[in-house]
């Protein structure tokens, strides 16, 4: 039921509310853009140096930690186009210098249990004084001073690398890689998310103490077609290293979102299982669908996304159409914050992105019923 007293409330009020499956005043508001999409946004009237956040109003902000081995970056090979190094993690990759891209994995950080101990774990020491982690940190007022001030306009989430996108990477990058070592070496994949889970667990419980509203966990775990992995392989390997994370925050009654893309229907009552209180982007091109989710599970878990960014490259009407085929439903009693299914692509103009801002917010506010 809305009450009176929430007609008037700030950021972090709102999507404290949603996330807790309560109506606010309104839905709340995030999203995410690729670069070459700032750029054309530019030439279309956006200040140059704008804060997106601000700009467009959104209600949640991020601040994070470097969870990588912190290996020193060094440049391998460079020409006009391409950029081949090895990232703080160890790992051999290969990137464009002038567009945005997932970086291009050509050889893991490790391969076998012996090198992960030998290479990776060492630098994984959540006490290592450089780290915000470490009790030893000796900037931590810092840390609580740009909380705070977020906390003035924004909900602020502690935003972490997940156990499975972590280790993918300094396995090989590859999915099929690690899904191999899954079957092939168990005892590999089960020690290396023990340890990721134990040390992303202590970063992210950190920022408890730094004083965040709660964790946002970025972790892909699926195709267009379905996960990565069954079920039965999820509980295995990844939702112990999951649960590491995020009982931390529900022990405090804080929020914790995963962000993955794909089609994960059938792991959503996994995740609900893992400590979970909310899911994004919801990929509409991938099959997820908010308004049969908020069906099933909307007493447990919260949703944030599903706006097919497919559409929001098309006419108003299509734009209006796509908002009034989930937002409807997906707001009803509390438990939605509206964001694109997937990070803006150059292909919205900015004048298309600013009317799907302005439906939403004409037509994503509560009822009071007195």
């Amino acid at each position: 039921m809305f009450i009176q007293h929430k007609v008037n409330v700030d950021s972090r009020e709102r999507i404290y509310c949603l996330l807790n499956l309560e109506e606010a005043d309104r839905v709340g508001y995030v999203d995410f853009f690729w670069a070459e999409t700032i750029d054309r946004w530019k030439k279309e009237g956006l200040p140059e140096h704008a804060d997106l956040k601000e700009y467009f109003g959104m209600d949640i902000a991020f601040i994070g930690a470097d969870v990588t081995p912190k290996f020193d970056t060094i440049t391998i090979e460079e020409n006009s186009k391409h950029r081949v190094f090895r990232d703080a993690f160890g790992v051999k990759v290969k990137t464009w210098k002038h567009k945005s891209g997932v970086p291009y994995a050509l050889e893991p950080a490790v391969s076998t249990l012996e090198e992960f101990k030998e290479r990776i774990e060492p630098l994984l020491d959540p006490e290592y004084p450089a780290r915000i982690s470490s009790s030893k940190y000796p900037f931590k007022s810092d840390v609580e001073r740009a909380v705070k001030k977020l906390q003035e306009k924004y909900f602020v989430f502690c935003s972490i690398l997940g156990p499975f996108e972590y280790a993918r990477h300094i396995l090989g990058e590859r999915v099929d890689r690690i899904l191999v070592l899954m079957h092939k070496d168990p005892k590999l994949v089960e020690y290396v998310f023990n340890v990721l889970g134990k040390f992303l667990g202590a970063v992210a419980k950190a920022f408890i103490d730094y004083g965040v509203d709660g964790v946002w966990i970025w972790d892909d775990v699926a195709y267009r077609s379905g996960p990565f992995f069954s079920p039965k392989m999820y509980e295995k390997y990844v939702m112990k290293a999951h649960a590491k994370i995020t009982q931390l925050y529900r022990t405090k009654n804080l929020p914790a979102v995963l962000h993955t893309d794909g089609n994960v229907n059938i792991l959503v009552p996994y995740f609900i299982k893992a400590g979970f209180t909310a899911l994004q982007p919801l990929e509409a091109k991938a099959g997820m669908n908010v308004v049969e989710l908020k069906e099933k599970y909307g007493d447990k878990i919260a949703f944030i996304g599903n706006i097919d960014v497919r559409e929001l490259s098309k006419t108003k009407e299509n734009i209006k159409r796509e908002v009034f085929s989930k937002i409807p439903k997906a707001m009803e009693g509390g438990g939605y914050i509206a964001c694109s299914d997937h990070s803006v692509p150059p292909t919205v103009s900015l004048d298309n992105y600013k009317y799907f801002l302005k439906i939403i917010r004409k037509y994503g506010r509560y009822t009071r019923k007195d």
